[in-house]
C-alpha cells in the first residue's frame, strides 16, 4: 500500500533535478518578459513604425506627427534634469537622485522614439538629417553607458562598487576555498598570485583590457584545476549535492577575480564616456534648435 502523502510527493518533485530543470525552462521566458517588458514594448513599437514607414500615416509638418516632434524634443531636453539634480541641492531633496536617473532613462528612450515617428523613419533635409543622426548618436552612447554603469554599480539604482568592497568579498571567498580544498600549499600560492594580478594597477585602457582578457583565460584554468583537486581530495567522498555546491563556490571565486580585472576596464570606459557624452549632447541640442528654426523660418 502506498502511504506517500501529497506533501511528500510535492517535496520529491521539488528536489527532482529533471522536474526543476523543466520548471526552469518553462518559467524562464516569462521571467525574461517580466524583467524586460519596457524594452520589448519599445522594440515592438519601433518595428511597427519601421514596417509602416512608407504608408505616410504621419506628417512631420502637421497634426500628430508635428506634436510628436515637439513632445519628443521636450523629453530630450528633460534628460538634462538628472545631471542637474546632482548639482542642485533642492532638486535632490525634492526627488531622490535615483528617481531623477529613472526619468533620465525613460525620457532618453521615449523622446527619441517619438522623434523617429515624427520623422516617419525617413531622412529629410540636410538640417533634419544632421539633427536626427546627432540624436541617434547620443541615444546609442546612452545605451552603451547603461551597460557600463551596471558593471561598476550595484544594479541601475545601487551604490558605486569599490575595489575595497571587491577585495573584502574576495578575501572571504579565498579563506573558504582553502578550507574546502584542505589548504593545498600549491593552490594557496596560485590563489595569492592570481589575486595580486587581479588588483594590478594598469594606467592605460589598452593594458587594462589585455589584463582582463588574460585574467579571463587564467581564471578558467584555475577553476578547472581546482575542480580536479576537489575530485582527488577527500571531498570526492562527500554527497553529490555538496560537491556541486563546492563547484559553484569555486566558479563564484574565479568569477570574482574576473570581475575585479574587468572592473578597471569599465571604470576607465565610463570616465572616457563622461568626457565624450556631454559634447555629443550639446551638439544634439544645437542641431535640434537649428532644425526647429529652419523648419519654421523657411
Amino acid at each position: 500500500m502506498n502511504t506517500t502523502t501529497a506533501a511528500e510527493q510535492l517535496q520529491n518533485e521539488e528536489t527532482n533535478p529533471q522536474v526543476k530543470s523543466l520548471r526552469k525552462r518553462v518559467i524562464t521566458p516569462f521571467v525574461f518578459v517580466r524583467d524586460h517588458y519596457f524594452s520589448i514594448a519599445v522594440i515592438a513599437l519601433l518595428l511597427f513604425g519601421w514596417s509602416n514607414r512608407n504608408d505616410n500615416y504621419l506628417s512631420a509638418e502637421t497634426g500628430m506627427g508635428y506634436a510628436l516632434g515637439i513632445i519628443g524634443g521636450i523629453f530630450m531636453l528633460l534628460v538634462s534634469l538628472y545631471p542637474l539634480s546632482k548639482r542642485v541641492a533642492w532638486m535632490s531633496r525634492w526627488i531622490r537622485v535615483r528617481y531623477w536617473f529613472l526619468f533620465h532613462m525613460v525620457f532618453g528612450i521615449i523622446g527619441p522614439v517619438m522623434v523617429l515617428f515624427h520623422a516617419n523613419f525617413h531622412i529629410g533635409s540636410l538640417n533634419s538629417t544632421v539633427a536626427l543622426v546627432s540624436m541617434l548618436v547620443v541615444v546609442s552612447s546612452g545605451l552603451i553607458a547603461r551597460y557600463i554603469y551596471t558593471r561598476i554599480h550595484h544594479g541601475l539604482y545601487g551604490q558605486r562598487i569599490t575595489l575595497k568592497e571587491l577585495k573584502h568579498e574576495l578575501d572571504n571567498e579565498h579563506t573558504e576555498l582553502l578550507r574546502i580544498l584542505e589548504i593545498d600549499e600549491k593552490l594557496k600560492k596560485r590563489l595569492t598570485a592570481m589575486e595580486s594580478r587581479a588588483f594590478g594597477n594598469y594606467t592605460s585602457l589598452s593594458m587594462s583590457l589585455i589584463h582582463a582578457i588574460s585574467m579571463a583565460i587564467d581564471t578558467r584554468r584555475l577553476e578547472s584545476g581546482s575542480i580536479r583537486l576537489l575530485k582527488k581530495s577527500k571531498c570526492v567522498q562527500t554527497p553529490t549535492a555538496n560537491s556541486e555546491k563546492t563547484k559553484k563556490f569555486i566558479h563564484r571565486y574565479t568569477d570574482t577575480l574576473r570581475h575585479i580585472a574587468e572592473f578597471r576596464v569599465y571604470e576607465r570606459l565610463f570616465s572616457w564616456w563622461h568626457i565624450l557624452h556631454m559634447p555629443l549632447f550639446i551638439m544634439m541640442i544645437i542641431t535640434a534648435i537649428i532644425h526647429i528654426f529652419a523648419v519654421h523660418l523657411y
